[in-house]
């Protein structure tokens, strides 16, 4: 004879649980195959795409360069931080233009890759050279921002700017760019610029050397002007007996005359 016991409401809903607890681990098992299974499929394909022929960098002739004058694409494909052939996924535009900051004479790279044809455009912004100085005994170049560059930074033909600039030593001078806009907006024209006195700027111009005292940009302006005024001391006066002009006070400029032993007369003011 079987007996049976009933099944109580509350083991039935126990089971009926577990089954689907059971069921909802083996879902969790597939899918977590089949997200393994898609990971490693597709990397192998990306693996595989990365080491055609078409989608990588086998020499320079894949690189555009746009917006250089100064610098030949040569120089600038040169300075590039990549090893040929590298697949164009690996290529890392960011980096390739921070690094072509800080090696070539340029101050803002953009990088924009091209998958297919594989190719690298590279656009730049080069830095004008606008005077000629000189630190740790070697010759070079500053923009109008007063960074320096050294001239082998540039092709050997490039048209050497006429300004001058002598710094303090070895290092950039103070408040350069306001000065330099200042001097290129002159009236008079500047030939050099020394700038290794901080008490004291003196100036090259078409009227002779200047004096100028400490650089104040605002007194700057004046000074020049006042200087301006002063064009006709060449007909007046013959360089070779001018020895230079003190403007510090632009209110009272001072006429410093070369001496002889016949006049021993040695400051004239205008």
């Amino acid at each position: 004879m079987t007996i049976e016991f009933p099944i109580s409401t509350g083991e039935a809903d126990y089971v009926a649980r577990r089954k689907q607890l059971r069921k909802q681990r083996r879902l969790r098992i597939f899918q977590r195959i089949w997200q393994l299974t898609s990971i490693t499929s597709l990397t192998g394909i990306m693996l595989w795409i990365a080491i055609l022929p078409e989608w990588q960098l086998r020499s320079a002739d894949q690189i555009e360069i746009q917006g250089n004058s100064l610098l030949s694409k040569e120089i600038i494909k040169k300075a590039l931080p990549i090893q040929y052939p590298q697949s164009i996924f690996q290529v890392q535009p960011q980096a390739i233009a921070t690094q072509l900051e800080a090696s070539a004479p340029v101050y803002k790279v953009l990088v924009s890759r091209t998958i297919f044809p594989s190719k690298l455009t590279i656009q730049v912004q080069e830095r004008l050279p606008i005077a000629t100085s000189t630190r740790n005994g070697q010759q070079g170049f500053l923009d109008a921002e007063g960074i320096w560059m050294p001239v082998k930074a540039y092709p050997s033909n490039i048209v050497k700017p006429n300004l001058i600039v002598l710094e303090p030593t070895n290092q950039a001078i103070s408040q350069w760019s306001t000065l330099y806009r200042q001097v290129s907006q002159s009236q008079v024209k500047v030939s050099q610029v020394d700038a290794r006195d901080e008490s004291n700027l003196i100036l090259n111009t078409d009227l002779g050397i200047v004096y100028f005292g400490t650089y104040k940009p605002s007194l700057f302006i004046t000074q020049l002007e006042t200087l301006d005024r002063l064009r006709t001391l060449p007909e007046i006066l013959k360089l070779k007996s001018l020895k230079y002009i003190d403007i510090s006070q632009p209110t009272a400029p001072i006429l410093e005359m070369n001496t002889s032993t016949k006049d021993k007369s040695s400051e004239t003011k205008s």
